[in-house]
């Protein structure tokens, strides 16, 4: 009678098959872990690096800061119409550029008939919540209230420039929004910001609108961020007409955030 083939090789090579099966995808899971880890490990230093990096540049709110900034946009202003707009997004994008203020501000550029137009953003990103957002919020565009809208644009970029380097729990975002412009889908520009908060997953928690604006943008503030739906809260400041009182109108501010 033909004896059968051997146990212990039958067992050895199961062993083998066995061991394949298990410490090969074991491996891929072990490595798929510690890739992840050093990546997380190289993601939270790189912050580190850029929440250090833009602590450095911070600067203490001053009426003189202020009045800067407002000389510029005073000169920037005097541009004829079709410049007007796309200079002053020019102007607060390199303002609070990384190399001025430490932010990395992205300007959502579209067209409004043949003119080019453009949201400026920068944002502290939040480190427990980041999908939860506040809006400090500056609208400009409004001929019959340059000098108010100068002065909350002057007060968003003090207050960003004091408050950079900070870390909150939430996500703090600063947007200048040019007023009475539409992208070629009929989208205004305030309408723009809402649709990629949305495309993000984000909740907006708050807005915070500087310059005083007047009922009818309020209004248009709250259709365009679907207050009445998603519960955001939008908060109007009072508009300010000299350095001091926006200076005093950001300090409060800047507690509250």
């Amino acid at each position: 009678m033909t004896e059968p083939a051997s146990a212990s090789t039958i067992t050895t090579s199961g062993r083998v098959v066995r061991a394949a099966l298990i410490i090969f995808p074991f491996g891929t899971v072990v490595l798929g872990i510690a890739s992840f880890g050093f990546w997380w490990v190289k993601k939270e230093k790189v912050a580190d690096r850029s929440y250090l990096y833009a602590a450095a540049l911070r600067r203490d709110m001053t009426e003189k800061a202020i009045d800067r900034y407002l000389a510029i946009l005073h000169d920037v202003r005097a541009l004829p119409d079709a410049e007007s707009l796309p200079s002053i997004a020019s102007y607060v994008e390199s303002s609070m550029s990384s190399e001025n203020m430490g932010y990395e501000p992205k300007r959502d550029r579209f067209f409004s008939g043949r003119q080019e137009v453009s949201n400026v953003i920068a944002e502290m990103a939040g480190t427990q919540r980041p999908r939860e957002v506040k809006l400090v919020l500056v609208c400009y565009g409004d001929k019959a209230r340059q000098d108010a809208e100068s002065h909350a644009l002057a007060g968003m970029m003090a207050l960003a420039h004091a408050m950079a380097g900070e870390r909150a729990e939430h996500t703090l975002r600063f947007i200048a929004v040019p007023l009475g412009v539409k992208d070629p889908s009929g989208r205004t520009a305030l309408e723009r910001v809402n649709v990629a908060m949305a495309d993000r997953s984000e909740r907006l928690m708050q807005v915070i609108v500087l310059g005083g604006p007047e009922e009818a943008l309020l209004s248009e503030i709250s259709l365009a961020f679907r207050v009445a739906q998603t519960g955001a809260v939008v908060l109007a400041l009072p508009e300010t007409t000299d350095s001091a009182g926006t200076l005093a109108a950001m300090t409060v501010l800047k507690s509250k955030l």
